[in-house]
């Protein structure tokens, strides 16, 4: 099946979007001489968490009872700007050189805060590959909104039938590129739906190289 463009989600597919927390958590932690432990109540059911929690900066504070706007604050700032070096997952690199070997065209459209992802992305060294990297806030709304997915794809220069999607979440991934007549694939096995799904990215990466271009 022949493509021009890939268009890659973020967090929880191309790398652990829980390792990222956990490296905010600690160095906050580390400043504080607070113990660590006291926020692994938010990492035993980080996924949940982080999808059901406005603020979960709020929320692990008070958990652990020592909020105060001061520690939110600067939990926050490392949120957008800690430096650190985090690992994608395996093959999510491989993926995006074998994309750029063939002369596709990568974009990486991602929701959430604009200067946080894009601390995220220098943090996994995704600076260093000649792709397109574009936070959904630039456009009228964020994933799933459609005009998330036109805006990317007017920046590529690419149509949607010619689009892959790849993505951890059906409905704010790869559904809009699949119900316009594009391609997708879904990272995990969480939700069970007609639709080409694989456990990890490295299983999809060499599914897509069988499948697509060849």
């Amino acid at each position: 099946m022949k493509i021009e463009a890939v268009v890659f989600d973020l967090d929880n597919t191309i790398y652990p979007e829980e390792d990222y927390f956990k490296a905010i958590f600690t160095e906050f932690s580390l400043s504080h001489n607070i113990r660590f432990s006291v926020f692994n109540f938010l990492f035993e059911d980080f996924n949940n968490i982080r999808f059901t929690k406005k603020d979960i900066f709020k929320f692990a504070l008070e958990q652990a009872n020592i909020y105060s706007e001061d520690f939110h604050n600067q939990l926050f700032n490392l949120y957008i700007q800690i430096n650190i070096r985090i690992k994608p997952y395996e093959g999510a690199f491989d993926w995006l050189n074998d994309c750029l070997n063939k002369k596709l065209k990568v974009g990486i459209l991602t929701n959430g805060i604009v200067k946080a992802q894009q601390n995220k992305w220098k943090c996994l060294g995704g600076n260093d590959f000649n792709v397109m990297f574009t936070p959904a806030r630039q456009f009228e709304q964020e994933k799933p909104h459609f005009s998330s997915f036109e805006g990317m794809l007017k920046i590529l220069n690419c149509n949607v039938e010619n689009t892959l999607f790849v993505g951890d979440r059906y409905e704010n991934d790869i559904k809009y590129g699949l119900e316009k007549g594009g391609m997708g694939i879904l990272i995990g096995m969480n939700e069970s739906l007609n639709v080409s799904q694989f456990e990890s990215i490295q299983k999809a990466f060499e599914y897509f190289k069988l499948h697509f271009n060849q």
